[in-house]
């Protein structure tokens, strides 16, 4: 062979050589790997979780502003999108009550379905009516998920998440198997103190949620318009704002906005639910939300009161309206809750710069005691901190005057007909296991669940060789 065409030669493999790497690298880039499986990541909040000695520390001294500092540290933390969460925030990998009581992945059918949705990239979220509207059963005063448009139902919609420390307890202890609750239920001796009638402590890096949505139409639905009221004013002033001062429920406020995702404008003419002009026209960017999966639609359609056909399609949209959040850094836990806030100044502060949209559009209030001056003490002054979205509502007590805390120190099962959800008649104080007329009242035959409403749930009706429990009936003080 010539040096001419030896030249002619490898001038061509090499022209081959890299018409064929590029043509890989040209195909890797429109055929992109499969998603991992979505597994549940640390919370990316700095330091976390914090010791105990200094949260209470923050509570006996009553610094408002390091208790709400950290409550945006921890919700900043929970919203990160971090590489493994493959676009969804932190808490989206987290499990969902679903899961935490089908058992450790692997053991059944259900948490086989689940770790294929899982397997898809695709957080698990199995819309659940939620307890306080299970326990107040006042649809009427919510409306539709669609509201303005189609009529029934309760306006919002959600689930529990729980992070990996949270939900790999309830399985190591076996939690999540009513027998083994009600075994527990039946060990103690007579006369055991209420304070000590409590399952296992939760780990200090536990956490829980409850994220709550609202519902909007895609771009295929009615040209994605959808009419949705927002709470407006502080704790203290936002019911003024509604026909129903009383029980500022959702479908009550005087104030609204329109979504849209479509591409059209609005039709002229839309009113709020209550009258008045909607103040203004907004995008899904506004919230965290995420599109419908058929078997997500299907699945609020199953909860929902609704009439047939459903409203709620695939392709339409949750957006995230509200979020409960506890974490066990204290013995009494943390308390934080939150809520869209449109078009107006954050009434207890706003969201520090590092907090990224959507979620900078969240107010918060936390209450880490349930009584100020002095702290916890049944003749302090009561902490009021709640969620439009979830206490205003609430059947026998004045959601409005309540905070996280107070609710969920009674959180236990058993046979006392008292305790499920307490109507409590003395707001201004809170109900405490250390009082010995609310031992005998609310916690005598229970089993207390460290502040928790969902292993409360877990264990179900009281088999039949459960002795019934006699204690004194409440009767509800009358609300205004």
């Amino acid at each position: 062979m010539s040096a001419r065409t030896l030249f002619e030669f490898l001038f061509a493999l090499t022209i081959a050589t890299c018409l064929c790497v590029l043509s890989i690298r040209l195909g890797a880039q429109s055929s992109p790997a499969p998603k991992a499986s979505l597994q549940p990541q640390p919370i990316a909040t700095p330091g976390f979780p914090t010791p105990t000695k200094v949260v209470d520390g923050w509570v006996s001294a009553g610094d408002a502003s390091a208790i709400r500092n950290h409550g945006w540290a921890l919700w900043q933390g929970a919203s990160a999108i971090t590489p493994q969460t493959q676009g969804w925030p932190v808490w989206e990998t987290w499990y969902t009550d679903t899961e935490v009581s089908a058992g450790p992945p692997g053991k059944t059918a259900a948490t086989t379905q689940f770790s294929a949705i899982r397997g898809a990239g695709r957080p698990v979220n199995s819309f659940i009516e939620l307890r306080q509207f299970r326990h107040a059963r006042l649809s009427n005063r919510f409306a539709s998920p669609l509201a303005g448009l189609s009529n029934g139902g309760e306006q919002v919609i959600g689930f529990n998440k729980f992070d990996a420390d949270y939900s790999q307890f309830v399985w190591k202890q076996g939690y999540y198997l009513p027998a083994n609750l009600w075994k527990l239920e039946g060990s103690w001796p007579a006369n055991t103190p209420a304070a000590a009638r409590m399952i296992q402590p939760f780990p200090a890096a536990a956490v829980g949620l409850k994220p709550v949505f609202d519902v909007v139409r895609g771009p295929g639905n009615s040209g994605g318009i959808t009419v949705l009221p927002y709470w407006k004013g502080d704790l203290a002033s936002g019911p003024l704002n509604s026909t129903d001062p009383a029980h500022p429920t959702p479908n009550t406020w005087k104030q609204c906005v329109v979504v849209n995702t479509g591409t059209g404008a609005p039709p002229p003419g839309i009113t709020c639910p209550n009258g008045g002009t909607p103040t203004g026209t907004v995008g899904r960017d506004q919230f965290y939300n995420f599109q419908l999966s058929k078997a997500e639609a299907a699945s609020i359609c199953n909860i929902q009161p609704l009439p047939s056909p459903c409203s709620v399609q695939e392709g339409d949209y949750a957006v995230l309206v509200a979020m409960h959040m506890t974490t066990k850094e204290d013995a009494n836990w943390t308390w934080q809750t939150f809520w869209w806030n449109y078009s107006q100044p954050f009434p207890y502060g706003p969201p520090p710069a590092s907090v990224p949209a959507p979620f900078n559009h969240y107010a918060m209030c936390s209450a880490y005691s349930m009584t100020v001056n002095p702290v916890n003490s049944t003749s302090g002054k009561n902490v009021t901190c709640y969620n439009p979205y979830l206490e205003t509502g609430l059947k026998g007590v004045n959601g409005v005057q309540s905070n996280c805390m107070t609710c969920h120190n009674v959180a236990s099962f058993g046979t006392n007909a008292n305790s499920n959800y307490p109507p409590f008649t003395k707001m201004s104080n809170f109900i405490s296991p250390a009082s010995p007329s609310d031992d005998i009242t609310y916690y005598d035959c229970q089993t207390q669940t460290d502040f928790s409403w969902f292993m409360a749930d877990l264990a179900g009706s009281p088999p039949a060789s459960q002795p019934v429990c006699k204690v004194p009936a409440v009767v509800a003080a009358k609300q205004p």
